[in-house]
């Protein structure tokens, strides 16, 4: 419902429908679980999208993929993605974003990984 999400992804609608089938996934796995319930009511309540594509029940799971964010710093990054699962408690992943060495994406990694670092190196040198 974030106004800012759907100016992030380029494939909002494409993004945000596999997000619901997905959810499906997990509200075919926990029946009755309350968060689950609490969040889809929030979402039905607020956004008629939501309403529209939660009642087609659509399912999905997905481990990989790749997203076009277009972010407001660096530009438009092309991104791939894998969730990484812990066999010890499926319900938990890790899903890791990477880009091509070498590619405008992988750059705009790397410039918002030294940005988002500056101020830490900026504290530790100044105790010094």
């Amino acid at each position: 419902t974030d106004p800012a999400m759907r100016d992030l992804y380029a494939e909002w609608e494409g993004v945000t429908r596999l997000a619901i089938a997905q959810m499906r996934m997990h509200n075919a796995d926990n029946p009755g679980d309350p968060q689950l319930a609490a969040l889809v009511g929030e979402l039905s309540v607020a956004d008629a999208q939501f309403r529209q594509w939660w009642a087609a029940h659509h399912v999905a799971t997905r481990g990989t993929g790749t997203k076009h964010l277009r972010h407001p710093v660096v530009g438009d990054l092309h991104l791939d993605w894998n969730a990484v699962t812990w066999a010890a408690d499926p319900d938990l992943q890790i899903i890791v974003w990477t880009a091509e060495a070498g590619t405008p994406s992988h750059d705009g990694l790397c410039l918002l990984a030294s940005w988002a670092a500056a101020p830490a190196r900026a504290v530790s040198g100044s105790s010094t």
